[in-house]
């Protein structure tokens, strides 16, 4: 291995984290048919491995073909490598009739592409510049993560040209976008962050009105796809094409998003259509990239897209903690200082939680203090009603959006110290009203708000700019939920979580069949499985919704953990229903959407003989509290389901009788 003899320090400073086979497979697949004459780039080949990949693909196509290969490398070692790998596949490929004409430059491709192109950068300018003379019809890459900074030779190469800051990989997908040909296809992984944020702002602009995006793949655990190299970033595949001169994306236009856990899921992905539109959000004048992974996410954007109001229209302001604790350590104090009056609290992250603000707090050997001092240097905020945010947290903690307020009639100095890893939201020219900050602090804390944020957010960063964009309801609806929680007693997380849904439901907005879920870390394989099986059985597409496809789930008792081959057929009455898919997928549906279920759903099992009513009683009346439903023989004798682990045989479902008269006195007797 080239790479094995260097330090991780130094991999990293190079950016040089070489893709897995896996990744690297499935990457060549997105690119779409190879044929005759096609030239393929990877501007950051490393060892060689995605080209690779390539070649070994059409080597399995087993059909003669000519096609162009081509690599950019700084390494000299890799170099090397790459080349002596390229020369041993293409050698491998011609005895089958493919002639792989393959090269490989050692020079940087920022630094190379710039002087091809013999103009300003494409996707960061306004200009129109020409197309180079060789374009490809392929480029497949995994570059360097790094940030750039003014000294850096590629810097100044297109200063003047760049539209803000950028990072290293960025300039990769530019350029690289300048080089293919018209309609030519790419795939990328790279981080998640140029999805959202101000820092590459005007890179998703411009990259959209230059290219078509097709496929999305997301990888629900960070930790296995670089682990060698200690590499937590959340990383995507991104595929795209060149678009056609006049090509407009509309609502008619669609890309994939799939999903897997990590390398081993894949060779069959989670995956489903969504519409572009919903993929691009825009508010405020921010473009962002929207990734939303299943049906229940594109309800949770739907629904705060319509909300109409914003922290700025309601007369709030975002900003972030002034005290930066190095540039500041001579005013920076113990709580022994606080306590004599010669300092005020200093809060950090840590003295955050959930609705909750602790001082002091155990961090270390951090002080928690800062002397009244900084005051006159603008480094206190005066007594008031705040809330506060935490300016980082990882897509692994129960929520992204940790928030707490700071009230004043609970807050016993005249100054606070916020460190610079906090946001907080004040009202510009007075204080917020405690029904305010205790609304919008619940509402920020709600597993809807969070997971909405989950959706478009790509990095470790809870930065302004977004929560600025961040649609909110009514002020008068945001009020209604804080005094909710001030009149009542001290409610657990859980409970204001629900009230907030139950306040937005009650002024229309939330859709009164959208359910109540407390956890945003979505898990949606065993959903969207339920859904193709749906398919499979011949089912419309209104019954091939998520509804229906937690119905389905919990009548054959699977959790998203449980194999599809330990499905069991279940005799449930929808009020038991409604309880299983709350206590196994976290969807908490109003008791007024039983109704939905039976005629939406339901019953268009039966009609199509995939479920029947009381299969222990038929003649069981309609009224009666036992009525109950389970799944066919039809269903049970399926031929053929595909999922996501293979192909399951025709005894995917095993019977188990279970009595229906096994209720408790508290089941209500209209639970049919």
């Amino acid at each position: 291995m080239a790479l094995a003899g260097r330090s991780q320090k130094e991999r990293k400073r190079n950016g040089q984290f070489l893709t897995p086979t896996k990744v690297a497979r499935f990457m060549t697949r997105q690119l779409g048919p190879i044929q005759n004459g096609d030239r393929i780039m990877d501007p950051a080949i490393g060892s060689g491995t995605l080209l690779c990949a390539v070649i070994e693909r059409v080597i399995s196509q087993k059909e003669p073909i000519e096609f162009w290969v081509e690599g950019y490398e700084t390494d000299r070692e890799l170099c090397q490598t790459a080349r002596q790998v390229l020369k041993r596949a293409t050698a491998l490929a011609a005895p089958l009739g493919i002639t792989i004409h393959a090269q490989v430059h050692e020079c940087d491709f920022v630094l190379d592409s710039n002087s091809l192109l013999q103009s300003q950068l494409p996707l960061l300018s306004d200009s129109n510049i020409s197309e180079v003379d060789t374009p490809f019809t392929h480029i497949i890459a995994n570059p360097p993560y790094f940030k750039l900074n003014k000294s850096d030779p590629r810097v100044r190469a297109i200063a003047g040209k760049v539209k803000g800051h950028t990072n290293i990989y960025t300039l990769f997908i530019a350029l690289s976008t300048k080089r293919l040909s018209s309609n030519g296809r790419a795939c990328f992984i790279v981080p998640r962050s140029f999805c959202s944020g101000t820092y590459f702002s005007a890179f998703r602009r411009e990259l959209v009105s230059q290219t078509v995006p097709l496929h999305i793949h997301l990888f629900e655990s960070r930790e296995q796809i670089f682990r060698k190299s200690a590499v937590l970033q959340e990383n995507v595949i991104f595929t795209f094409r060149r678009r056609q001169p006049d090509e407009e994306i509309n609502q008619h236009t669609y890309l994939t998003i799939s999903t897997s856990q990590d390398t081993i899921g894949l060779d069959k992905p989670i995956s489903r259509r969504i519409s572009t539109r919903r993929f691009l959000g825009e508010r405020l004048g921010e473009l962002f990239f929207r990734l939303p992974t299943s049906e229940l996410d594109e309800q949770v954007l739907d629904t705060i897209d319509g909300w109409p109001g914003s922290v700025a229209e309601y007369g709030m302001r975002i900003s972030t903690g002034p005290i930066v604790p190095f540039r500041t350590k001579e005013q920076l104090a113990n709580i022994k200082s606080v306590k004599h009056g010669k300092a005020v609290p200093l809060l950090w992250m840590h003295n955050i939680t959930p609705y909750q603000v602790t001082w002091p707090a155990d961090n270390g050997n951090k002080p928690q203090g800062i002397l009244l001092t900084a005051q006159k240097n603008g480094l206190l905020l005066p007594k008031a009603n705040y809330i506060l945010l935490r300016r980082f947290s990882a897509k692994e903690e129960p929520r992204r959006l940790i928030t707490a307020p700071l009230l004043s009639e609970q807050y016993h100095h005249r100054w606070v110290g916020l460190e610079n890893h906090l946001n907080y939201i004040s009202r510009k020219g007075s204080s917020l009203k405690p029904e305010e900050a205790l609304g919008l602090t619940a509402l920020l804390n709600s597993a809807l708000v969070d997971r909405y944020f989950r959706i478009v957010n790509g990095n470790t960063q809870v930065n302004a700019t977004e929560l600025r964009a961040l649609p909110l309801p009514p002020l008068n609806v945001i009020e209604q939920i804080g005094k909710n929680i001030k009149e009542g007693d001290s409610k657990p997380p859980e409970a204001i979580n629900t009230a907030v849904f139950s306040i937005l439901h009650q002024h229309g907005y939330l859709d009164e069949n959208f359910p109540i879920i407390q956890e945003t870390r979505i898990t949606m394989g065993k959903i969207q499985q339920a859904r193709e099986v749906l398919q499979s059985l011949g089912m419309p597409q209104a019954q091939q919704n998520e509804i229906s496809a937690l119905t389905l789930l919990v009548l054959a008792g699977l959790s998203e953990t449980t194999p599809w081959s330990e499905a069991q057929t279940r005799c449930l009455r929808i009020h038991d229903m409604m309880r299983e898919i709350k206590a196994l997928y976290d969807r908490e549906y109003a008791e007024n959407t039983r109704e939905t279920i039976r005629r939406q759903v339901l019953d268009q099992f039966v009609q199509a003989g995939i479920a029947v009513p009381n299969p222990d009683e038929p003649e069981r009346p309609t009224n009666s509290p036992h009525f109950c439903y389970a799944l066919t023989d039809l269903t049970l004798k399926t031929k053929l389901i595909h999922l996501n682990d293979g192909v399951m045989p025709s005894n995917l479902f095993k019977r188990v009788k279970t009595p229906s008269s096994k209720y408790t006195e508290k089941d209500e007797s209209s639970s049919r």
